[in-house]
C-alpha cells in the first residue's frame, strides 16, 4: 500500500462528519492486506506502538523545523509564525524543496511506518542528529500532503478526529464483529492495531486481562451519592494501575504509560506482595510528612531516574482490585473485591505512609451522614468522596453505572485543548484554559477557566502545556488533550448550541489523563435542566 493512500484518507477523514469518518476508515481497512492491517490502523490513529512500551519519538517542533530547513527553500520560522501547526508548516514548506528525491518511487506505507518507528529507537550521543536525518530523508521523498501527515505522526497527533469509538466501528464493519465484543477486547488490550488483528483472525474472545498489559480503568463520574454504599476519601493524586507479576512490579499511568522507571524504589517495596495482581490506585507523595500536590508529583515522575535522589516519598492509595492470581475480578461485587484487597494489603495505614495502603472506607445508609462525612474529608484536604454500590462490578473502560464521585459543588471534568497567556505577572505563563467535553470521539469546547490554581501550579501546568503544544500562536497554544481539569461550577447556561459555565473554578488538574477521564457533553446538559 502506498503511503499517499493513507495521507489522502487522513485528509478526507479530517474533513468528514463523524458518521462518514467510520465509512471512510472502513474502506481503507477493507483494502489493506492482512500483513499491513496493524501498521495501517496505527498510522491512521497516529500511535505507532502500544502506549505501555517505553518508547518516545523525541521529535518536537524544533527538530522538525531543523529538518524542514534542510529540505525546503521556504522561511520555516515565518511559516511557523503564520500557520502555527507543524503539519501545515510541513505541507507548505514541501511545495518548495531545495532537495529532490534520489528515486521516483512513491513512499510505501510500511516504509514510513518502519522509519518513524526507527526514529524512536535511536538513543545515545548524536541521537537527535540521527533522528533528524531519518526524518529529513522521509520529507525529501514525500509529497506536501504526505509530509503533512508524516510530521503530524512524528508529533503523535494526526488531527483527523478519528478516535477509538470510530475506529472500533470501522473494524466492526469490515470484519463483521460485534461492537460490544470489540469494545470489551479493547478494554482488556488498549491498542487498536492488535485488536484489529485479533478481529481479522476472529480471536477477540481470546483477549483477556493479562498482566503486565494495562487494562482501561473504570471512570467514576460525578453524581449523587450511592445510598446505601461505601464511601472512600479521594486524594488529589495521579490515577495509576499497579501490576504485580512474577518478574517484578509495573506501574502505569491512566494513559497506559509505564512510569515504573521513575518509581523504582516504590516498585521494589511492592515486591513483598504475594501472587499476581492488578490494583487500581492513586499515586500520592509526601515530603517531610506533608502531602504534596499533583503538580509536584508530575514533576517528580517527569524527572525519570533522577527522581531517586529526591526527598519525595511516593506512595499508593489502593481503591480496587481488578485481578488476582489468574482470576479476572471485574464481574465480582465491589464488597468481594474490597475484601480480597484487604486480604492482599491489610487494613488502611495512617498518613503519612510508605509503600501501598488500601483507601479508608466507611459504609453509610443515610444521605445526611454521607454529606457530613464529605464535608469532613474536604476540610482535611481531600477532593471529596468516591461512593460505591456494594454489589457493583468493575467496568473496564466505561463510566461506572454503580458508583459516583461527590464533592462540595457541582463538578465537571474537561480536557484542556487551548491555553492563553495571562496578564501582569502572568504574562509569560499560560494561565487561561479552554476546556472541552466529549461528544462521541470529538471534543466540544465549553468555556474558559483561569481561577483556582496556586501560582506554583500555574507554572507547572504552563510548562507542561508548552511540552504538548500542537500549534503556537502569539496569544497562546493549542495542545493535545492530555490534561484534564476537574472544575467546580455553580451552573451552566446554554444559548443555542453553545454553553457557558457559571463561575468555573479549578479544583484539581490531572496530567497524562485518559480520554475517558473527560465528561461527556450530556453531563452539563443535565446540569442545564437543574
Amino acid at each position: 500500500m502506498l503511503y499517499s493512500r493513507v495521507a489522502h484518507a487522513l485528509k478526507q477523514i479530517s474533513e468528514a462528519p463523524r458518521k462518514d469518518k467510520v465509512v471512510l476508515t472502513s474502506e481503507v481497512l477493507a483494502k489493506t492486506s492482512p500483513d499491513l492491517l496493524c501498521p495501517t490502523v496505527r498510522l491512521l490513529l497516529g500511535e505507532l506502538w502500544p502506549a505501555w512500551k517505553n518508547r518516545e519519538m523525541g521529535t518536537g517542533p524544533e527538530a522538525i523545523s531543523a529538518a524542514l530547513e534542510e529540505v525546503s527553500e521556504e522561511d520555516i520560522l515565518r511559516l511557523r509564525n503564520d500557520l502555527g501547526e507543524m503539519g501545515a508548516v510541513a505541507e507548505e514548506a514541501l511545495k518548495h524543496k531545495v532537495q529532490r528525491p534520489l528515486s521516483d518511487e512513491p513512499l510505501e506505507a510500511v516504509f514510513v511506518y518502519e522509519r518513524l518507528r526507527r526514529i524512536s529507537d535511536l538513543e545515545g550521543p548524536e541521537s537527535l542528529h540521527r533522528k533528524r536525518a531519518v526524518l529529513r530523508g522521509l520529507l525529501i521523498d514525500a509529497t506536501p500532503l504526505e509530509g503533512k501527515y508524516i510530521v503530524r505522526t512524528a508529533m503523535r497527533s494526526v488531527q483527523a478526529g478519528l478516535g477509538p469509538q470510530a475506529m472500533i466501528s470501522a473494524i466492526s464493519m469490515v470484519f463483521g464483529c460485534d461492537y460490544d465484543d470489540l469494545l470489551r477486547a479493547y478494554s482488556f488490550l488498549p491498542e487498536l492495531g492488535l485488536v484489529a488483528e485479533a478481529a481479522r483472525r476472529q480471536r477477540l474472545a481470546e483477549i483477556r486481562i493479562h498482566p503486565p498489559c494495562p487494562v482501561r480503568p473504570m471512570i467514576i463520574p460525578a453524581g449523587d451519592a450511592v445510598i446505601p454504599g461505601a464511601c472512600l476519601p479521594r486524594f488529589a493524586g495521579l490515577r495509576v494501575q499497579v501490576h504485580r507479576v512474577l518478574d517484578g512490579t509495573y506501574i502505569f499511568s491512566s494513559r497506559y504509560r509505564d512510569i515504573t522507571p521513575s518509581l523504582d524504589g516504590l516498585a521494589q517495596e511492592l515486591g513483598c506482595l504475594k501472587g499476581d495482581s492488578i490494583i487500581d490506585a492513586d499515586l500520592i507523595g509526601f515530603a517531610d510528612s506533608k502531602r504534596l500536590c499533583q503538580a509536584e508529583m508530575v514533576r517528580f515522575i517527569n524527572r525519570g531516574r533522577l527522581s531517586r535522589k529526591s526527598r519525595i516519598v511516593p506512595s499508593l492509595v489502593a481503591y480496587d482490585l481488578i485481578y488476582l492470581d489468574g482470576e479476572d475480578l471485574t464481574s465480582h461485587p465491589y464488597k468481594e473485591r474490597r475484601s480480597m484487597l484487604l486480604g492482599l494489603l491489610g487494613e488502611p495505614k495512617s498518613l503519612p505512609f510508605r509503600g501501598i495502603s488500601a483507601a479508608e472506607e466507611r459504609v453509610f445508609a443515610d444521605a445526611d451522614l454521607v454529606r457530613d462525612y464529605c464535608r469532613s474529608v474536604i476540610s482535611m484536604g481531600f477532593c471529596g468522596l468516591i461512593t460505591r454500590r456494594l454489589v457493583g462490578r468493575y467496568q473496564p473502560g466505561a463510566r461506572s453505572s454503580c458508583d459516583a464521585f461527590i464533592g462540595g459543588e457541582e463538578s465537571v471534568a474537561g480536557a484542556v485543548v487551548s491555553a492563553e497567556f495571562g496578564r501582569g505577572k502572568k504574562e509569560k505563563l499560560l494561565s487561561k484554559y479552554l476546556v472541552a467535553l466529549r461528544k462521541g470521539d470529538d471534543l466540544v469546547p465549553v468555556g474558559w477557566v483561569s481561577e483556582g490554581l496556586k501560582e506554583s501550579e500555574v507554572r507547572a501546568l504552563s510548562d507542561h502545556l508548552h511540552g504538548i503544544a500542537l500549534a503556537v500562536r502569539p496569544e497562546g497554544v493549542d495542545v493535545r488533550p492530555h490534561v484534564t481539569l476537574a472544575l467546580k461550577i455553580r451552573g451552566v447556561r446554554r444559548s443555542g448550541d453553545e454553553y457557558r459555565l457559571v463561575w468555573p473554578r479549578i479544583a484539581e488538574m490531572r496530567f497524562d489523563a485518559a480520554p475517558e477521564d473527560v465528561d461527556g457533553i450530556e453531563r452539563i446538559e443535565r446540569l442545564c435542566t437543574r
